[in-house]
Formats: C-alpha cells, structure tokens, sequence
C-alpha cells in the first residue's frame, strides 16, 4: 500500500467512525414545545391545560412514544403576554430546534407567536385561542377550539329572536378574545328596533366597575352581555347584581367549574357552552375522566384540560405519521387530519386549520346548567 493509499484508508475510516459515532449520538427522543401561561392572570387556565398536556404524554410514552422514541414536552411559560409567548417560541425553534408547537391558550399570545412559526416553518397548535384572526394566521396555524365567529353570531341570534332583546349593554375586555367576540356579535343582533346603546371596553384585570355601573343604571337595558376573563367576569357580575336592573345577561363560555365557583353571581346568567361534559357515556370521555381522576387525586377534569388532552394527541399524531421531521410534514399531516375522537367529541379540521363547533346555550340555575328550553320549563307557572 503505497503512502497515498494509506492516507486515503485512513481518511475513509475517520468519516466512518464519524458517521457511526453522529449516528450513535442522534436524537433519543421526539421533542415538542408547549407554551402555556403558567404564571400571571390566566395562570389558573394554563395549569389546567399542562394537565391535560401532561397526561396525554404520559399515555402516549405508555403506548410507545412518537416515531420509536419516547416524547419529550418541552414547557415554556408565556406569562399570559404576548411579548413572553413570542420570546418562549423563539427559544423552542432557535435553541431547541422543535418543528412542533402546542399553545397559547390566549388569542393574544397565540397570533404573536403565529408569524415567527409561520416564517420558521414550525407548526402552532393552539388549544384554546378563539379570535378569528386567527383563521388567517398562517398554514402552520391550527387550533381545536371554536372561532368566536360562530359563538359571536349564535348567541346574537339568541338574544334577538329567542329572548326578544331590544335593548342592549356590551360589556368588553379590550384585546384580541374581546374584539372578535364583540364585532361577531354587534354584526348578527339585528332586527327592527334593536339598538346596542352603549359598549364598554375595558383593559384585562381593571374594568371600571363605576363606569358600568352608570352606564346601565342610565340605560336600564333589557340585556347585558359581558365579554371578559374568569376574575373580571365576577367582579362585573357582582356590580350588575348590585343595581337590580333585572337585565337578562349574557356571557361568554368558559370551564363549567369556574362559572360554579362564581355561584349566586351566575345565578340565571346565559352562557353558551361546549359538548364537553365529564359525566359523558362516550367511551372516549369516560377514559380520559377516569384517567384523569386516578393521575390527580379525584378531580374531575374541566374544559382546559380536556382541550389541551385532544390537542396533543392530534399533535402527536401528526408528527408519529409523518414522512420526515420537519415543520412541513408535520403541517401536511394536519391539513388532511379529519375525525379525531377524543375527550371533546369529534373533531375535523378544515382547510384554515379550523374546527366548527357550534355551542349550545345553558342558563346556570340552583347550582347547575340547564339547556335554556329546561330552565324556561322550569320557570313557568304551574297550570292551574
């Protein structure tokens, strides 16, 4: 072997020993970022959804993980802000290198995470953000949860030819959820003689409780719809029962827990709600409530971590059926994803990463929901 030879030999095993060294050192496990406010004023609902989260992975590593490898959540937390959610993303793609994102809960964090993921080519899965802008948000940009669109416009129609509303009060936390659900409801309560008098915006965690209350004691609407977060939403409640107007008011859906915890404040408030109901005989539901129990102590899981529970495993399913690891195969097996059947029912995606969902409308009453034909039922005279 002449001296040439030998170099070359030597050079052809160090560029095997080197492949077969990068080959031993490869991914040992299937990575997926997850942002989530686990801290600031939607904390509550993000420790929710991390259990929904949590407890899908669990089952999925259980069953095998993701493309042969165990999977590995990766949490960031979005302090309930745009700027942190955007700041948790860039981590997970530039650091992390994810092709593959579940959150925000907030429309906010979600549409400011959305053009970064858009432009990386990484999908973002959000659980929970509702604005319909995001529908436009990009290709990379799914979600399992309703478009305020269809909830702005269902509950309108509600209140004008159900309940006969002619005289309204909008009450609005003015961002990304307030504005959607606002412009959706304004645009389909229509119908001769019906007037929206007054609409007040609010910034999230500092309604002027005195300015509402002005407002509709000048007014004196027959009906109120307030657009606002768990903890604005029963301080406003508790200044609308302080005047005793006696407006039918109307609000936004949310966990059923959370509108129990508000009691006699809810007490004959309209909500529009989701199919999701833990004491389901749909197999698919009494899996994961039983799941869910066992994993945390008894406690019966709540809408946020049902929604977080069927976004992962969507997610997860996207990226196990993949053709390759990038953000572009991933989003490819999203786009064609239909009939999904988890813990909120079934769910099909359509072309704009969209779920369509209709809510149905309940009124809280002694402590429970009744659909509203019920609670009207209930509140008829007695014949005779």
């Amino acid at each position: 072997m002449t001296r040439w030879e030998g170099q070359k030999m030597r050079t052809l095993l160090t560029l095997l020993g080197t492949a077969i060294l990068l080959s031993a050192c490869g991914p040992t496990e299937t990575r997926i970022g997850c942002v989530l406010p686990l801290s600031g004023h939607a904390q509550r609902y993000g420790e929710m959804a991390k259990k929904g989260v949590d407890l899908a992975a669990e089952g999925i590593n259980a069953a095998g993980g993701l493309r042969g490898k165990p999977l590995v959540m990766l949490y960031r937390d979005s302090k309930g802000s745009a700027s942190g959610g955007l700041r948790a993303a860039t981590k997970l793609i530039d650091e992390e290198g994810v092709n593959a994102i579940l959150g925000d809960l907030l429309s906010e964090v979600t549409l400011a995470m959305a053009p970064f993921c858009e432009k990386r080519q990484v999908v973002l899965f959000s659980p929970a953000s509702s604005a319909p802008k995001i529908t436009k948000a990009g290709v990379y940009v799914f979600r399992n949860y309703p478009s305020d669109v269809l909830e702005g416009a269902y509950l309108a129609q509600f209140a004008s030819e159900k309940l006969r509303l002619l005289d309204l009060v909008v009450i609005s936390v003015a961002n990304a959820y307030g504005q959607g659900l606002k412009e959706s409801f304004l645009k389909y309560y229509t119908g001769p003689n019906r007037e929206v008098h007054q609409v007040i915006s609010f910034p999230q965690g500092d309604p002027d409780l005195r300015e509402i209350r002005s407002v509709v004691e000048s007014v004196r609407p027959d009906g109120i719809y307030v657009i606002a977060y768990e903890a604005d939403r029963r301080a406003i409640f508790e200044t609308l029962r302080s005047t005793e107007i006696g407006a039918r008011i109307l609000a936004t859906r949310d966990s059923r827990d959370f509108i129990r915890e508000a009691g006699d404040l809810a007490e004959d408030v309209i909500f529009p709600l989701d199919d999701y109901d833990p004491s389901s005989s749909d197999p698919a539901v009494q899996e994961f409530v039983r799941r869910y129990s066992e994993r945390y102590g008894g406690e019966v899981p709540g809408l946020w971590a049902a929604q977080a529970y069927d976004a992962l495993h969507m997610l997860a399913r996207a990226v196990d059926g993949a053709v390759g690891t990038y953000g572009e195969d991933v989003q490819i097996q999203l786009s064609i994803m239909k009939g999904y059947h988890g813990a909120t029912g079934v769910t099909n995606l359509d072309s704009n990463g969209d779920v369509t969902r209709y809510p149905k409308i309940y009124v809280f009453s002694g402590g429970d929901f009744l659909t509203y034909e019920a609670y009207e039922a209930a509140q008829a005279p007695p014949e005779g």
